[in-house]
C-alpha cells in the first residue's frame, strides 16, 4: 500500500483564518474528545498538529519510536512555547535526559514509597485535625498544604515553612492560568501573569538555594532526592538544580493534590463507594498497620485512586515533536509535526472500556484493565519516559484518600459547579465540600 502524506489525514477543516484554535481553545476536552470519535485513530488538528488516538499508536509513540520524538523541536521553540524550567530532566531530550535520568531515578524507589506511605497518615491527621462537621472547606487549598510538605520532607530533607509553602504555591497558580490561557504571547512581553510568575520564581529560587547548601544533601537517608542530585554524575550546574528541584516540586504538588481532589469528586457522587472506602479505611488504620503494609489493606481505596486516574487524569495530554519522518498507518509525518495523544481521550474510549463514561472502581478488581490495550490507560505516560514519581504518587493519594474518608463524609456544595479546567495538569474547579461526621 503506497504511504499518505500529512495532508492526507482526516481531520476538521476549521476556520479559515484561525483553522481549529478557537474551538481548541475553547473546550480542548470536548474537541481532542470528537476529533478522536468522528475522524478515527490519527487526526490531522492542523497543518502541523496530529492526534493519535488509537492505543497502538500511542504504545509506538511513546515507547517503541520514542527515540524518534523530542520534547521541544524547533518547531515549537519557533512558536514560543518554551519551557518554564527547561534544565530539569522533564525538560530535557536525548543524551542530557538520559544521564540526568540515570541521576536521579534511584532516589524514587521503594524505600521513599514507603516512607511516604507512613509519613502521609501523620500529615493527613495533622490537616483533619482543623476540620469540623458542618464546614465548608476548600479541598484543592486544604491538599495543596499537605502535600507540599510532605513532597519538600521527602524529597529535601526538611519541611518547608508556611511562608516558603505560601511562595511555591503563588509560582505555581499562575503558571496553572497562563498554560490555560488559548492565546500564546511572545516571550518578551510583559504581562501581568508572567510578572507575577518571574517574581515567586526569586523567592522559590532563594529558598531551593538554600536547601541545596543544607547539611542534610550530604545524607541519602535523610534527603534521597537531593543527595542523589547533588552527588549524582554527571555534577549538575546551580541553574539546572534549581530547574531540577522547582520541577520536582510542582509535579509532586500538582499530580498529588489534583488526583486526591478528583477522587473525593467522585466519591461525593457516589455515596456507595464512598461508603465502601470508610469501612476499608476505618478498619485498615484500626489495626495500627503503617507504610506499605497499610497500602495492602486497602484495595479498593486504591481501585477508587485508579479510576480516577481513568477518568481525570492530571495529566490529560501529551505532546512530542517528530525528531524525524515517522509512519503511523501509511501515513507518513514528517519531521517537525507536533503529534499528541491525550489520556483523556483513550480512558474514556468505550471500544475498550465498559461503561467508559461511568465510575466503576470495581473494574480494578477483576480482569478489565488486563485486558484493554496498553495504550489505553497511561495517566503517568507510557515507555522510558514514564513518570519516576508515579509510585511514590500513588502510595500518598491512596493514603491520604484513605485518611480523610475514614473520618469524615463530604458532600460537594455545589455540585453543578464542580468542572475540570485543563491547563498543565486536569485541575478541578469549585471542588467544594461540606464536611459531615459519619
Amino acid at each position: 500500500m503506497a504511504e499518505k502524506e500529512l495532508g492526507d489525514i482526516p481531520g476538521p477543516a476549521g476556520d479559515r483564518v484561525l483553522g481549529n484554535l478557537q474551538e481548541f481553545s475553547t473546550d480542548p476536552l470536548r474537541f481532542l474528545t470528537a476529533c478522536a470519535r468522528e475522524y478515527g485513530d490519527i487526526v490531522r488538528i492542523s497543518p502541523r498538529n496530529v492526534l493519535l488516538a488509537g492505543p497502538e499508536h500511542v504504545e509506538r509513540m511513546l515507547v517503541d519510536r520514542n527515540a524518534d520524538f523530542v520534547k521541544q523541536g524547533p518547531e515549537t521553540r519557533r512558536a514560543g512555547r518554551r519551557q518554564s524550567l527547561p534544565l530539569s530532566t522533564m525538560s530535557s531530550d536525548g543524551e542530557d535526559w538520559k544521564a540526568k535520568r540515570r541521576r536521579i531515578q534511584p532516589a524514587f524507589g521503594r524505600e521513599l514509597s514507603a516512607t511516604a506511605a507512613a509519613a502521609m497518615r501523620g500529615q493527613g491527621e495533622r490537616m483533619l485535625e482543623q476540620w469540623r462537621p458542618g464546614q465548608v472547606r476548600d479541598l484543592q487549598q486544604d491538599v495543596s498544604v499537605v502535600t507540599l510538605r510532605l513532597v519538600t520532607a521527602l524529597m529535601f530533607g526538611e519541611e518547608y515553612t508556611d511562608s516558603e509553602i505560601a511562595e511555591v504555591a503563588g509560582m505555581v497558580v499562575p503558571i496553572m492560568e497562563l498554560s490555560a490561557s488559548p492565546v500564546v504571547l511572545p516571550e518578551w512581553l510583559p504581562t501581568r501573569r508572567k510578572l507575577q510568575i518571574r517574581r515567586n520564581l526569586r523567592g522559590v529560587e532563594r529558598t531551593l538555594a538554600r536547601v541545596a547548601a543544607s547539611g542534610r544533601a550530604a545524607d541519602p537517608k535523610a534527603a534521597p532526592v537531593l543527595h542523589a542530585l547533588l552527588h549524582g554524575t554527571p555534577a549538575p550546574t546551580p541553574a539546572e538544580v534549581n530547574d531540577e528541584l522547582a520541577t520536582l516540586l510542582m509535579a509532586g504538588y500538582e499530580t498529588t493534590n489534583d488526583a486526591v481532589v478528583w477522587a473525593s469528586v467522585l466519591l461525593a457522587r457516589n455515596p456507595e463507594a464512598a461508603e465502601r472506602v470508610y469501612h476499608e479505611s476505618e478498619k485498615a488504620l484500626a489495626k495500627n498497620a503503617t507504610g506499605m503494609a497499610l497500602l495492602g489493606e486497602l484495595p479498593y481505596t486504591d481501585a477508587v485512586l485508579r479510576e480516577s486516574l481513568r477518568l481525570y487524569s492530571p495529566v490529560w495530554m501529551t505532546s512530542r515533536d517528530a525528531r524525524v519522518d515517522v509512519t503511523f498507518s501509511d501515513y507518513v509525518i514528517p519531521a517537525g509535526t507536533t503529534v499528541t495523544v491525550s489520556q483523556w481521550v483513550n480512558h474514556r474510549d468505550p471500544r475498550y472500556w465498559k461503561q467508559a463514561g461511568e465510575f466503576r472502581p470495581e473494574r480494578w478488581l477483576g480482569k478489565e484493565p488486563t485486558e484493554v490495550p496498553r495504550g489505553s490507560y497511561f495517566p503517568f505516560g507510557l515507555g522510558p519516559r514514564t513518570c519516576f514519581g508515579a509510585s511514590l504518587a500513588g502510595v500518598e493519594a491512596v493514603s491520604l484518600l484513605a485518611s480523610v474518608w475514614s473520618r469524615f463524609r463530604l458532600r460537594l456544595e455545589t455540585p453543578e459547579s464542580v468542572r475540570p479546567r485543563p491547563a498543565l495538569a486536569l485541575q478541578p474547579l469549585n471542588a467544594r465540600f461540606k464536611v459531615e461526621a459519619w
